[in-house]
């Protein structure tokens, strides 16, 4: 890759990395009812899962869904109902490990969730298009791509992360979970309707 490629992949993958999507609100959303420390195998999970699954799309894993599309599609609804299912339990955000969901996402929950995660295989799959090079170098440059990934991905979490921390500071002295909750999941039912339309 020369250095005006690495340059536009950098450009790209931070604001991909730092928007909101899935991953950022979930990890937001689990920092404030948790707290950071508790959600750090959820942000590992995160981390470690997605260059995983880039990687493997990179090796040729996107090309079965280019041969069979209806596998993409039934990932888009099964990503869907699960965003929809989340969307309902943040409308009971309560702040604290006494309400809501009993623990924070694990580690290898974290890891299996990019996989209908609709943001991370947009992003994958976009970065593979745009950045790998063909022929004797494909490997070289999947690899470059894997790692900024590797490198930019847990420094977007950890702003996630320490936002949902100040969020819960600010949450418990005001009482306003509930409105936490109801524009988080207004948030997902955007996502779920902007990647079904």
């Amino acid at each position: 890759m020369d250095l005006t490629i690495v340059v536009a992949f950098l450009l790209l993958t931070v604001p991909a990395f730092v928007t909101p999507g899935p991953n950022n609100l979930m990890l937001m959303a689990s920092s404030a009812k948790f707290g950071a420390v508790r959600t750090l195998p959820h942000m590992a999970g995160v981390n470690i899962g997605y260059p995983l699954m880039l990687f493997l799309i990179g090796l040729g894993l996107g090309e079965i869904f280019t041969s069979f599309p209806a596998l993409q599609s039934v990932l888009k609804y099964l990503a869907a109902g699960y965003f929809l299912w989340m969307a309902w339990h943040l409308l009971g955000l309560k702040m604290g490990v006494d309400g809501g969901a009993a623990r924070p996402m694990r580690f290898f929950e974290a890891v299996l969730f990019q996989w209908v995660n609709p943001k991370a295989w947009v992003i994958s799959i976009s970065f593979i298009s745009a950045f790998m090079v063909p022929g004797d170098n494909r490997m070289v440059s999947l690899l470059l791509i894997t790692l900024g990934c590797v490198l930019v991905g847990p420094v977007a979490s950890i702003i996630w992360i320490f936002f949902g921390k100040q969020l819960q500071v600010f949450l418990r002295r005001t009482g306003t979970e509930k409105f936490l909750g109801a524009i988080l999941a207004l948030l997902m039912l955007s996502a779920v309707i902007l990647f079904l339309v």
